[in-house]
């Protein structure tokens, strides 16, 4: 199970690396900082509630040691894949680029 959250460590922290590199420039920055923490702060709650969920679930003595390699590695799954979609809805659909004009199309 270290392999797998090592792992998962490297790739969290390239998602976050560029969650927090590629920022629409041209986005009000206030607006932005803004919605970059409410997305942290929402991720660390989902996170939290997953873990919560994973001390209800093996409290049982015989996977008990289980407990918190999973809930390391899901929590780090979460923050991978949440960032990722929050970067695509960030970038493209709530800050989305100014339109082209004289296109035609």
């Amino acid at each position: 199970m270290g392999p797998l959250i090592l792992l998962l460590l490297a790739i969290g922290a390239v998602v976050a690396w560029a969650y927090f590199s590629w920022q629409p420039p041209y986005a009000n920055k206030k607006q932005l900082s803004v919605f970059n923490w409410s997305v942290i702060c929402a991720m660390l709650m989902i996170c939290l509630s997953f873990t919560a969920n994973m001390n209800v679930l093996f409290s049982d003595e015989v996977v008990e040691k289980y407990k918190w390699p999973f809930a390391i590695a899901g929590s780090l799954g979460i923050e991978i894949c949440f960032l990722a979609v929050m970067f695509l809805a960030r970038n493209f659909w709530i800050f989305k680029p100014p339109k082209q004009g004289g296109k035609g199309w």
